[in-house]
């Protein structure tokens, strides 16, 4: 998990312990020694307590305590975390894959899915908030049939429309699923000093997702691990890109 996690931005350690710690603990604390000097052992800190904490949320308490009470590591590994979070969302991944990997798959698929749950209306508004023709959109939607693999929309539209509806319907999930005042609260954070995920987003980014069919979140931590994979895809794509 560490290749996903060290390179990082400052930007990016907040929204995630914005997410997995909500009110400034620890998490924090070690995020604001990294601002102030960015060194190997300041990010190793950091990139460590963050990870034991993701995996710590990704496992039943008593799963983690056993775990620690043998002498084994504590909490689960975290390619089982990405491939829970893949079940609790109906996604089938690739058997055998990296962490990057993983979770790249994992947020292209999410993404095209849930874009293709959108009724018509909703795709087309969507694509032309994004920057298409309205007559070209609805002529796409009419011959894809419901298809939205990324080959097909990136050879339909581009590579820039297609990152936009990715990070469009995936910041949609991610503040559905935190809420919209938490949502609120990190967007405005992270789009005011990662311009990146400005770029192609719709204004609708916040609440793209409400008439979609509702994700199966059982139990609090999940509220918490399936955002956190989510932008960990959105992180992983934007470095491929």
């Amino acid at each position: 998990m560490h290749e996903l996690l060290h390179p990082l931005t400052i930007a990016d350690y907040e929204f995630l312990v914005g997410i997995v710690e909500g009110s400034k603990g620890r998490l924090g604390t070690l995020v604001d020694a990294v601002r102030r000097e960015d060194h190997a052992d300041s990010r190793a800190a950091l990139c460590t307590a963050l990870e034991r904490e993701i995996r710590y949320q990704g496992s039943a308490d008593i799963a983690y305590f056993t775990r620690k009470a043998l002498g084994n590591e504590p909490g689960v590994p975290f390619a089982e975390i990405v491939r829970d979070v893949a079940k609790a969302t109906d996604i089938r991944l690739s058997p055998l894959a990296t962490d990057r990997e993983l979770v790249a798959e994992l947020a292209e698929t999410f993404a095209t899915r849930r874009f293709a749950d959108l009724s018509p209306d909703e795709q087309q508004q969507m694509l032309v908030d994004l920057g298409v023709e309205k007559k070209r959109a609805a002529a796409f939607l009419k011959r894809s049939a419901g298809v939205f693999a990324v080959p097909v929309l990136v050879d339909a539209f581009g590579m820039a429309v297609v990152q936009g509806l990715i990070k469009t319907v995936l910041f949609g999930a991610i503040a559905k699923i935190v809420g919209r005042q938490i949502a609120g609260r990190l967007f405005r954070f992270l789009f005011s000093r990662l311009p990146w995920w400005v770029g192609w987003i719709s204004p609708a980014a916040w609440t793209v997702s409400i008439g979609w069919t509702a994700i199966d979140i059982q139990g609090p931590a999940r509220r918490k691990t399936i955002p956190v994979v989510l932008y960990l895809g959105l992180c992983a794509l934007r470095e491929r890109e």
